[in-house]
């Protein structure tokens, strides 16, 4: 049997065709498109579609299940219809909707499957219930158009204020309050040079200081001491207190009114003038016989040697 054998234009054309279909592969491939597997066909109607495009993403809870195909305007029912690409290993409930949303801030849209809890599922080219999520900056516009406002209104108020403020204010106002002003910053002046004295003569305030706490300290001495003495004092006082003084004292006017009475016995002895002389010329007496004695020794006292 005869070998089949192609000509050089079939391999041409067997080639061409071959890199067609591979290009093909690819291109569907970078789109997000597997070719290879089996995938289901549902739909959407939405009436904005502003955003998204074919070979947009399809999430089911954050997880890429499928791509938008094909975006097709009804112009019967003012609406267009998405059909989606999903891989059929991902059972959809009935109820679920297919909601379109901002992917970033650019305002590009994405489809997102809300699964819902029934327990019909949809099937193959079965249409899907829809809802749509407004994108980031219709979000944050809708927030700063009330807060404009308010601003606004805020602004207007402010202004108004200030006209009557300024309405309400003659010129000796305005000089006395750039007088005020004038007063505060020399006052703000006196005091950085009084900080930089203080800075200056640190060293001798901290001098000072240590001084002054020397001070205390010998006064915190001082104050034990003298706490100590008036606590002696205190303590004699209370002794005094317990003492029968007033006892003390009339005995010793009674003693001296007894001295003072010139009929006592010691009264006696201290106005009587004879015993007085008595005593005197006694003294007298002792001293001529001591003088004799000493004069004459052999006259009164008598020794004898055995």
């Amino acid at each position: 049997m005869a070998a089949f054998k192609l000509s050089k234009e079939q391999k041409i054309g067997l080639f061409s065709i071959l890199t067609l279909v591979s290009l093909y592969i690819v291109v569907n491939y970078l789109k997000g498109k597997d070719l290879f597997s089996n995938r289901n066909t549902y739909y959407a109607i939405y009436h904005n579609v502003e955003g998204l495009t074919p070979t947009g993403p399809v999430y089911i809870r954050g997880l890429k299940v499928g791509t938008v195909e094909t975006i097709e305007y009804n112009a019967t029912n003012d609406n267009f219809t998405v059909t989606m690409k999903l891989k059929n290993q991902y059972a959809i409930p009935a109820d679920s909707k297919a909601q379109s949303y901002s992917a970033d801030l650019l305002g590009t849209k994405a489809i997102r499957i809300d699964m819902g809890d029934s327990g019909q599922f949809l099937g193959n080219k079965d249409t899907l219930a829809t809802s749509s999520q407004g994108g980031m900056i219709e979000m944050l516009a809708s927030e700063f158009i009330p807060l404009k406002d308010d601003i606004s209104n805020l602004l207007s108020t402010l202004d108004s204020t200030l006209a009557n403020v300024n309405s309400m204010m003659d010129q000796q106002a305005k000089d006395n309050i750039s007088q005020a002003l004038k007063n505060l910053n020399a006052t703000l002046a006196n005091t950085a040079k009084v900080t930089g004295t203080l800075s200056q003569n640190g060293p001798e305030i901290t001098q000072i200081i240590n001084n002054v706490k020397e001070i205390t300290a010998k006064l915190d001495t001082g104050t034990t001491s003298l706490n100590r003495g008036l606590e002696n004092m205190a303590q004699i006082s209370d002794s005094l207190k317990k003492a029968d003084i007033t006892g003390t004292l009339n005995s010793l006017k009674g003693l001296l009114d007894q001295l003072q009475n010139p009929d006592g016995s010691i009264g006696k002895l201290m106005y009587t003038g004879s015993l007085h002389n008595s005593a005197d010329s006694l003294i007298r007496e002792i001293e001529k016989l001591v003088d004799n004695i000493n004069k004459n020794p052999k006259k009164y006292l008598k020794i004898s040697v055995f």
